[in-house]
Order: C-alpha cells, then structure tokens, then sequence
C-alpha cells in the first residue's frame, strides 16, 4: 500500500512541483502545461483496495492548490473522474460484476474507451479553458450515484458463486444419473479436465417480455391507435451469402462470428453433424463429428477446425461452379457458326435424325441409307456448323450463397429437390426461419385464431426461376435433360405457390409481385396494404432471386456490375469488390438467397402472442419522370416528404400536437360511450341486440383511433407523410437514428440516395447537425435484388433490438460529392447507440419502382395495452419463446428437420367447403395424431 502510494500520490505531486520549478526558473510563464489529473470517485466506497481510495481522495487538493499556490501561470489543472474500467490491473478481478454494476445504473468501460474519453481533454480548447479555471470532467459513469457500492459489489460476486456451485452440483448429479445408463459414463471422481468442455450458447434473439413499467415513459400512447391498422413485423428471415438472418447480422456488425454462429454455419455448410448414440468404434458420444470422416468435434474446436474454410467459402468471393449451378466465368461456352471449307467425312445416325440435318443445310448435306436401321451423314464444303468456344469473362466474383447449401439437410424430399426451381426451395427455408422466428413452428396452428381466408402471400421476385429458364431456353436447344413441367417453374407466382401448397394450406389474398431490385419492398407495401384494407390479418412478404451466367452476362453488357479484373489490377480482394459510397465504387456486384417476413396488424399478433420486432409506420411508393433509361434512379420517393409550408400562414397544423389529437379523441370516445350507454338500456336484455351495439361502438371507436391518430395527417397538403407517420407515435423527423440505404455501389444510384434523403430531411426541418447514421449493407452481401430490401429491413430489426449500427467496412473513403449531404453520416465502424426510436429504409429498382419505409421500434405498440392485456400478451409470448427455441434446438440435434412439409390440408374433403364458408371455423389440436384439424 505504502508503494502505491508513493506511485499514485507522492510521485505525482513531486512530478508537478518539478514541472512548476523548472518553468518558474527558466521564466516560462506563457505556455501553461496541461496536467490531467486521474481522479476517482471512489474514496473508501469500494473497500478492500488498500490505500487507493486515500490516494484519490488527496489528490483532489490539487485542484485548489492551483490556486492557492499561483499555478496557472505554470499549468493548467484538468481533473477527470475515471468510473469503472473493465480490464485493467486494479479491475480485473471484477470484471465477472461489471454485468450487475451497469443493472444497477452505472456505466462500465473497456480501456480504450475511457482512453478515449480522456483525450477529449487534450483538446486545445479544453487547454484554453483550463488555463483559465481548473475543470473537472465526471466520467465514472454514473457510478458515484450507486449507493452502497460495495454491498451491491459483494452480493454480485456471492450471487455469481452461488450459481456457480450450484452449475458443478447440477453436473455431477447428471454424470451420476448418466453412470446408471451408461457404464462408460465417467464417474464424478474420475472426470478428466480434458473430458470437459465449453458448450456454444446459441443466441435466440427472441423478444423478451417488457413489463408494465419498462414502458412508463411512453404511457401516454395507451389506447390511442387502431391495432388493426398498425403492421408490425413478427417474424423474418432469410438464406443469403453468410447463411441465415443471425449468422450474416455477426458477420455484419462485429466482422467475426461467435462460437455458436461458426457451428450453424458449419452445418448449414454440411461440414458437421450431430450423433447421439454409438459411433463408428461403438462408444457411445453425443455431439458433433466430422461429416466426412465421423470423428467428434468439441464445440469449443469448430471454430479453429473450420473457420478458415467457412470464411473462404460463404459471403462476396470468385464464383464456385458449384453454388452457380455450373457457371464457370473461366470456361464461359459459347457457341459460334463455322462454315466448313471441304467434306467432311460422314457419320451414322438415325434416319429422323438425318433428315433433320438435310432440312436444317439443304444441298449442303449428303444423307443416305447406309443399313437397315442406320443412315449416313456428311457436311459438304461450305455448310454452316456451330462450335463450342470457350470465352473468358471480367466479372468473376458474387455473393453466393454458403457452399454445401442443401436443400435436402432442411427437410426437403428429394423428389421436390427434383422438380422445384432452387429459388422455391430458397423461399421455404426463409419463409419457415421467419415462422419460427414468429414463435410459430407449425403453420396449421394460425387457424386457432385466424381463419384461413385471412392469411395471405405477396412474395415476389426479379426474374423468377433462373434454372428454370436455362432449362426453358439452352437445355432445350442443346437437347439435355429438363423436368416436363419446368414451364411453371419459371413462373413468378409458382414460387408462392409452392409455399402455401407445402406448408400453410391458406385461402388468403395472394398477390406475387415483381419490381426488380424493389421486389422486396414492393412486396412489404402490398403486404401492409391488404393488411390495413382488412382483406388478411397474416401476409407473408418477401423476394428471391438467384445467380447464374445469363444474368450475370447481361449485367455485364449493361454496364451495371463491378468488373472483378479492374478491381483485381488495383490489389483488391473479392470482398471488396462491393464498395457503396465511396469515391472508387464502379458498379454492384450480385448475389443470390431470398428474404421473407411475416407482417401482422397488432391487434392480430398481439392476441396470438407472436413477437414484435418492429412497427411499420410509413410504406410508400413511387414512379419517377420521363426518360429513356428504365435502370436510372430517380428522385419520386421525394414526394414522400411533400408538404406546403405556406397554409395556414405558415403555422404547424395542431392536429401534429399529440396532446391535442389524444384530447380530441378522449372526448369522441367519451360521446362513443355514453351513446352506447344508453342504447344498451334502451335493448332492455335483448342479447343479440347488445352483441350488435357492441360491434358498432367497436367500429366507431377505431374510426375515431384512424381519424385522430392513424391517418390523422393523410390527405393534407400541409403534413408530410413521413412527418404525419412519425406523429401518430410521437415522434419527430428528429427521432430517425439511423437509414438503411438501397446503397449498390453503383455511381448513379448512391449519389442519387444521398442527395435524395437528404432533401427530404432538410425540407422537414431536421436540426442541422443532428446526423443520421447510414447502413450500406451490400458491402457485405452483394446486391441479391428480389431480396435486397428484406435483407435490410432484417438489419434494421437487429439494430433496433440492439441499439448496435453496422459501418460499412469497405468504405476507404467517401465519394467527395456526397459532402454536400450534411445529414448523412456514413460509417466504417460498427457502433454502439443507447437505443434507436426510428430507422429510414429506401429501395430503388429497375422499372422506376422506388419506395420507402418507416420502421419503429416495437416498445411504442407494446406502450398502447394496459397492464392486464400486456399481461397476458406476455405469457403468449413466453410460450412462443420456447416453442422457437425448441425448435432451433431439436434442428441441430437431427430431432426432426427445419422444414416439415405437410401432407393434407387441415380439413378433410368432407369439410373442405364448410371451412371455406364459415368466417368462425377453427382448428383445435388433436393430440392423438398429433397435428391441428377443424
């Protein structure tokens, strides 16, 4: 303790004498030294830590002996109150609280961000200020607020070993129970330390309940809004170039992926397994083994075994053959006319087959019967032929999909495996991890709640079935082998055929759309569209898109995609060959997957219990002007801002003032009851008649919630919709924390983006300064376009459940031409936000398909219930949260496959139609066959 005094104290004080003597000496009087004194709040509070507290405590004198003893002249004193450090020498036996020390209301900090924090004091203005007055700087976080710090420190510590003794007992009495049934079962007095072992926590990233008061400081939203018309997000998914939503959201936002996201992976890629039973040697071993040879593999050893491979073989890279159904760029074949300068030597064939050629080159063929069943052919000079050529092509790279992707390792059979476009098959395993993710692991059980006609599809695509197509076009001409039926493969309303013959069985509105690199959104808007004109209540949305030569080419001719050589001259990888925003950005590079969400109005989710990962507040399209290009973007979604600032004299409408609309529709409502009062009297007991009463004041009263809060700011000239979209919730064009942007890395598109959001912004009136931080997502995916929005909206429900936004980290720099555009912030580093209200999300696609959504964050629908309705939402939520779980879990583990293809609807033949036309028909679980049926 004396040592450390001497360090922390005695030293630093002679260190300062030293500095005011030897200036004071040599007359130095102009250039005052900045001193930063490292202070703390801690005087005695934490305990146990010798003599520090008193070290902390006596160098705050410092600050006034500045003064006193006619420093300033010599120094400037800048005084900073360090808070909890997570890592250092003094800290890092705690490290283990830190987690209970932030529950508490504190802030913990890692070293280099209280580094960071601490330069902020070497500014030069700092400097000036201090020279003039001593400062001080509280940056311990809040952590001098907690009371009692080292009882709540202690009962962390206690708390953590509790649990901890608690894990070992619960071990060893499992290891016991397992020695009765295994005799091969380690004992607890003979378990090796190299037998045990980190297991992978795998992240769920379901909601977790909110209760009542988590959600005070948005009371004033309580039954304000019609729920029927508010669409929210509860469930999304997607297979794209890292696998599923949650693998790519690791790689996205942290660069890395954790222990339980390298072993998904690692099985998606079909590099493991998992076994429970005897292995090849007759052990019994439950875990993962190594798909080729069967030897196990510890959790913890995934990631060093495979990881290079995973990193080498997922995401934007030069195209495999193999994820590109067959397309090598090396050996592009072309097949090119030559005509032949002498006679060729003849050949047999078939007589239909020889005629064939005799019609196709007329007089230049010879044919003639050259045995019973066989004929002879020969070419003369100057007859025409083609020939294969192989041609090189300078776009070799793409985000592709995870290689060893198999429909089969998801529950596919392989006669669908057979007939299916692989679009389709993309689709079914996007729309099931949606599902799931919506709590809702058997489709059939919708119809507990909702009737089958109220459950609809709109997912869409770019092109449709891609080898389908070439099976259509070049299969045919070469005469290889195609599927008979493929036609309706290509078909863009097939895909969501194949969705609901497989696995929802609904009679909903379905409504496939098709925008181009817009899909996804368009498919969202048509979505919330027939949600909110009550034609469904459950919509399924999405897009899909693959990869292959054809497009790739035409891309290519186009002008449209990055050329992979270029990149490559210039000493870049693959990886980044995407680039959006920057100044060296030339073109975007494809990709392929599919994206799917499931949207539901509030009300809807809320009386199943499905998770809320998000409100869809504004959905918005538009067209652009007249031109001759279809791929050039355009500024119509300017219009989504649109709003005369000179009616009424230039004053904000009221009705924008929340407090004004919540008035206004208390005292509807209060009319609403009272007139419902006195019919219910005036029906004397008649119950059928009350039950209607009931219905018309329901009515009544969402037509109040739309009048006052819902469509409040529509069809006025003087309410932007975005402004209008974002008052219903109480929130201003301020509140936006972030925008996902369609950001291609194309040089028209991303300029066009950028100058497009930032004038809607500017004529909104955002405060200046009050950046938005913006999400270029393709820098890792590539461009898949079908998709392409859903891929983003799934970011944008990960950063507002996490508070985290994604850099771009190909982003060298920033185009120079976008300086202009003061509201944007394009990032290179993911960073940390205390929480986002609002997210901005545009889409552009060839066709002049433009649009735009509002997206905010699910606590403000959860804010309109009362306690009881929350409640009780909670505990459909939690039953929702393990049934996911389960899912995800018995998936792994080889328990049953992802997807569960039906093989009946839930109706008989004989009830068919009685379902069809009954508006209250239900299905009810028969568990005896194990399934739901009306």
């Amino acid at each position: 303790s004396e040592f450390s005094q001497r360090v922390m104290l005695t030293n630093v004080i002679r260190l300062l004498g030293g500095i005011k003597d030897t200036k004071e000496k040599q007359r130095l009087m102009f250039r005052p030294t900045l001193v930063v004194l490292p202070l703390s709040p801690n005087h005695g509070t934490f305990g146990g830590d010798g003599l520090y507290g008193e070290c902390k405590a006596a160098l705050e004198t410092l600050l006034n002996r500045w003064q006193s003893e006619y420093w300033h002249d010599y120094m400037a004193i800048a005084g900073t109150f360090i808070g909890w450090v997570r890592g250092t020498g003094l800290m890092g036996q705690n490290n283990h609280i830190a987690q209970e020390i932030e529950r508490n209301g504190a802030r913990t900090f890692t070293t280099r961000e209280m580094a960071f924090n601490i330069l902020g004091l070497m500014d030069p203005q700092v400097h000036a200020a201090a020279s003039e007055q001593v400062i001080c700087a509280e940056l311990d976080g809040r952590l001098s607020a907690i009371k009692e710090l080292s009882r709540v420190a202690g009962n962390a510590k206690y708390g953590l070993e509790a649990q901890c003794a608690l894990k070992h007992l619960t071990y060893y009495e499992n290891i016991q129970g397992l020695t009765s049934h295994y005799q091969d079962v380690p004992n607890r007095t003979n378990v090796a330390a190299e037998d045990l072992y980190a297991l992978a926590q795998h992240e769920h990233c379901f909601p977790q309940p909110r209760q009542f008061e988590d959600l005070k400081h948005l009371r004033h939203l309580q039954d304000t809004v019609n729920l029927d018309k508010v669409v929210v997000i509860t469930g999304y998914g997607e297979v794209g170039p890292y696998g599923h939503a949650e693998t790519r959201w690791q790689m996205e936002a942290f660069g890395e992926l954790t222990m339980a996201g390298c072993i998904e992976l690692a099985w998606i890629m079909g590099l493991i397994k998992h076994v429970n039973g005897p292995l090849a040697g007759g052990k019994n071993y439950i875990g993962w083994v190594d798909a080729k040879s069967g030897e196990p593999v510890k959790d913890e050893d995934v990631k060093s075994q495979y990881l290079e491979y995973i990193l080498a073989h997922t995401g934007i890279r030069l195209i495999e053959p193999d994820m590109s159904h067959g397309y090598d760029p090396d050996s592009k074949t072309v097949l090119r006319e030559v005509q032949i300068e002498h006679d060729m030597d003849p050949f047999e064939a078939t007589a239909e087959d020889a005629q064939e050629y005799k019609k196709s080159n007329k007089d230049k063929v010879e044919i003639w019967e050259s045995s019973k069943d066989t004929w002879s052919v020969r070419f003369l000079k100057g007859a025409v032929i083609r020939v294969p050529a192989t041609i090189t092509t300078d776009r070799l790279v793409a985000g592709l999909i995870p290689a060893g992707w198999n429909p089969a390792l998801f529950g596919i059979p392989e006669d669908l495996v057979k007939q299916i476009d692989m679009v389709t098959m993309y689709v079914l395993v996007a729309t099931v991890e949606a599902l799931v993710r919506s709590g809702i692991t058997d489709p059939y059980e919708l119809y507990k709640y909702f009737h089958v006609s109220e459950i609809g599809n709109s997912i869409g695509s770019g092109a449709g079935g891609g080898i389908s197509f070439r099976h259509i076009f070049k299969s045919r001409l070469l005469e290889q082998e195609a599927n008979s039926d493929v036609l309706q493969e290509v078909f863009i309303s097939t895909i969501q055929a194949w969705v609901n013959m497989l696995l929802m069985s609904c009679a909903g509105p379905v409504k496939p759309v098709v925008g181009a690199c817009a899909t996804g959104l368009l498919s969202i808007d048509v979505a919330i569209e027939t949600i909110q004109l009550g034609k469904a209540k459950v919509m399924l949305a999405g897009g899909v898109e693959d990869f292959g030569e054809e497009n790739s080419t035409e891309f290519a001719n186009m002008g449209a995609t990055n050329n992979s050589l270029d990149d490559f001259a210039m000493g870049r990888t693959p990886a980044e060959g995407s680039r959006p925003c920057t100044t060296t950005r030339s073109g975007f590079v494809e990709s392929q997957g599919a994206g799917v969400v499931v949207l539901m109005s509030a009300s809807a989710a809320i009386a199943c219990g499905a998770p809320i990962y998000g409100i869809i507040a504004m959905n918005e399209m538009a067209s652009d002007k007249q031109g001759r290009s279809v791929p050039a973007p355009g500024q119509g979604i300017l219009s989504f801002a649109q709003e005369s600032h000179v009616v009424a004299g230039g004053i904000p409408p009221r009705v924008l003032d929340f407090d004004y609309r919540k008035r206004k529709l208390q005292e509807q409502l209060q009319s609403l009851d009272r007139a419902k009062e006195e019919e219910i009297a005036a029906a004397e007991k008649d119950e059928c008649l009350v039950i209607q009463i009931e219905e018309e004041y329901d009515a009544a009263k969402r037509h109040a919630q739309d009048m006052w809060f819902n469509e409040f700011w529509k069809r006025r000239r003087n309410i932007a919709p975005v402004r209008g979209s974002l008052s219903v919730w109480g929130l201003s064009v301020d509140d936006i924390g972030m925008a996902s942007f369609h950001a291609t890395s194309t040089v028209a598109n991303d300029k066009n983006e950028s100058g497009v959001m930032n004038k809607q912004f500017r004529h909104l009136g955002r405060t200046p300064g009050n950046v938005v931080p913006i999400v270029c997502q393709k820098w890792l995916t590539g461009h898949p376009k079908g998709p392409a929005a859903i891929y983003m909206l799934n970011g944008v429900i990960q950063s507002l459940r996490t508070g985290i936004i994604p850099g771009n980290r190909n982003a060298d720099n920033i185009d120079a031409e976008l300086k202009s555009c003061e509201y944007a912030l394009y990032l290179s580093k993911t960073v940390k936000t205390p929480g986002i209200k609002a997210a901005m999300l545009t889409s552009f696609g060839f066709g002049q398909v433009g649009g735009e959504l509002l997206i905010v964050h699910p606590d403000y629908v959860l804010a309109t219930l009362d306690r009881e309705k929350l409640d009780e939402y909670n505990k459909k939520l939690a039953r929702r949260d393990a049934l996911s779980y389960r899912h995800w879990q018995d998936t792994l583990v080889g328990n049953h496959s992802f997807i569960q293809i039906k093989e009946h609807p839930p109706f008989t033949p004989e009830q068919e139609e009685q379902v069809y036309l009954d508006p209250a028909a239900r299905v009810h679980f028969n568990s005896k066959a194990g399934e739901y049926e009306f």
